[in-house]
């Protein structure tokens, strides 16, 4: 299906799945400009070398945030208007996922889960296993889900994978952001934390709905 044949959502669904790529280009050029001195990124705010501010940083949190939104607009449009597609079905929990997990392992890499304090050591702690955690369920999730539509069962999506969604993509913008001052990246830190707990929660409610499907 070319771009222009689509709907209004399924295009927002597609300019979501190409910001993966470019948050991926954004994180090497950073990590080009922070760890090898390559000339591809430039600091605009510096008070030590915990607090500071790269071009990078803001394009990254401005491209996530951008298609976060167009994560919430293309749902509303496609409830709103009951536009239902197979394409849409298909693309829009891979993009969600694929932008969050893409995002989360990135982050990990470039150390941006680091505050620079001894006495935040437990938040960073939990906010990484949180990470795996919110990872390992989307594989989880998606693993039950196959097993369950060779039955032709399907679970509709819960509250805790939307509390999931409301405190990951913000709690990523703040983290994105978060060597400006600690008290961003903590703030981001802890959204994490709530997130991964929301889904260790919503993973083991479609367990439990979807278990007698397992073996069969």
């Amino acid at each position: 299906m070319k771009f222009k044949e689509m709907n209004l959502p399924n295009k927002l669904t597609t300019i979501r799945m190409a910001c993966v790529p470019l948050m991926l280009v954004l994180f090497i050029l950073y990590m080009l400009y922070s760890r090898l001195n390559v000339p591809c990124d430039y600091t605009i705010f510096a008070i030590d070398a915990h607090r500071y501010l790269n071009v990078t940083h803001i394009l990254m949190a401005v491209l996530f945030a951008f298609a976060s939104i167009t994560d919430f607009v293309d749902g509303h449009l496609a409830r709103k208007n009951n536009i239902v597609s197979d394409y849409g079905k298909l693309m829009d929990p891979l993009a969600d996922k694929l932008l969050v997990n893409t995002t989360i392992v990135s982050m990990m890499a470039c150390g941006m889960y680091l505050i620079g304090s001894s006495s935040f050591l437990p938040l960073e702690i939990l906010a990484m296993v949180a990470s795996i955690v919110v990872i390992a369920r989307d594989i989880f999730v998606d693993a039950l889900r196959m097993q369950a539509l060779k039955k032709n069962a399907v679970v509709a999506a819960g509250i805790w994978g939307k509390l999931k969604t409301a405190t990951l993509m913000p709690g990523i913008i703040f983290m994105l952001i978060g060597s400006l001052h600690g008290l961003l990246l903590a703030i981001g830190l802890t959204l994490m934390i709530f997130g991964g707990i929301f889904a260790l929660v919503g993973g083991a409610k479609y367990y439990a709905d979807l278990s007698k499907y397992i073996g069969d």
